[in-house]
């Protein structure tokens, strides 16, 4: 008798059952693995969020209140998904009244706060931006010289 495990391999019942009792498998099934990669980037991504929130939490692109119960509260732009690329990009939904030359002009602490060399900031609809994390400044990398 074989045991085919999702097409990673092929082995004999009896050579199956003597890995069964391991706490680790030899193989690990396509569906589980897809869903450890999506779990990671889930993880990932939330984490690009949080960096991003207290990003904002020191711009001025947050605005910081207090309710009546005297909790401070920080209403910040949300992002709405993150691309892995390369590049890294994300799309957020600015505050009411915000335009995009607000962010224009707090790029340098933005991507400061996103541990990156620089930030480039386009429009993308009435109230929305897309944030790309540029990991190298376009006009300093070298450019081939044609011979």
């Amino acid at each position: 008798m074989t045991l085919i495990s999702s097409g990673v391999s092929t082995r004999t019942a009896g050579r199956h059952t003597d890995l069964s009792s391991r706490h680790h498998s030899w193989w690990t099934p396509r569906w589980l693995q897809r869903r450890r990669e999506a779990d990671e980037l889930a993880r990932w991504a939330s984490e690009v969020v949080w960096q991003w929130n207290d990003t904002m939490d020191n711009t001025d692109l947050a605005h910081h209140t207090v309710t009546a119960s005297r909790l401070p509260v920080m209403v910040a732009p949300q992002v709405h998904s993150v691309d892995p690329g390369p590049p890294v990009t994300l799309l957020v939904r600015m505050l009411p009244g915000q335009v995009v030359d607000d962010f224009d002009a707090e790029a340098h602490r933005i991507a400061a706060g996103m541990d990156v060399p620089m930030v480039r900031i386009t429009p993308c609809g009435h109230g929305w931006i897309k944030l790309t994390l540029l990991d190298h400044e376009p006009l300093r990398a070298l450019m081939p010289v044609a011979a």
